[in-house]
């Protein structure tokens, strides 16, 4: 009679594991071959420092798809909303005021998806610059789920984009 119940009980310890933690993701520099620097990671929908806990150093905070500055969710902090792979300034909604687009794993400046405007490619979790996936373009490294508007966190935690 035991048994059953051992048993049962772990089936259902093993299906509230994914509810009980939060994934971490993080982002590693290295030389296009070795990525083994931490430089950032993704933690609670907080971009943060690597090996820092503390709330104050985040740099963003993604939810749903608006990134606020620092570790704050206030309508006040919005720095860019993102809406149908666009990236607004603010809360904006007008098409000049897009500063990039994200399509097919490129990303571009302004509303543009033409393959000379693009800034970054993320293919196989590894962001290069420019539309090409050569190897010595290679910048960064992504270990750990992430959705878009945490890709473009990263990316102004980071200093690729502004």
């Amino acid at each position: 009679m035991v048994r059953p119940l051992v048993s049962l009980l772990l089936q259902i310890f093993i299906c509230c594991l994914p509810f009980c933690g939060s994934a971490q993701t993080f982002f590693y520099a290295g030389n296009g071959h070795y990525y083994d620097t931490p430089v950032l990671r993704i933690e609670g929908d907080r971009c943060m420092p690597p090996y820092s806990y503390n709330l104050n150093d985040a740099f963003y905070t993604v939810t749903k798809n608006v990134i606020t500055q620092g570790a704050s969710r206030s309508e006040f902090d919005i720095v860019y909303t993102l809406r149908e792979n666009k990236v607004y300034e603010g809360t904006a909604m007008y098409t000049s005021e897009i500063r990039y687009t994200f399509e097919n794993g490129l990303i571009f400046k302004g509303n543009s998806n033409f393959r000379l405007d693009a800034l970054f490619n993320i293919k196989d979790n590894i962001i290069y610059k420019g539309a090409e996936a050569f190897p010595g373009d290679a910048i960064y490294f992504i270990d750990g789920p992430y959705t878009a508007a945490q890709l473009f966190a990263a990316l102004l935690s980071l200093g690729l984009l502004m």
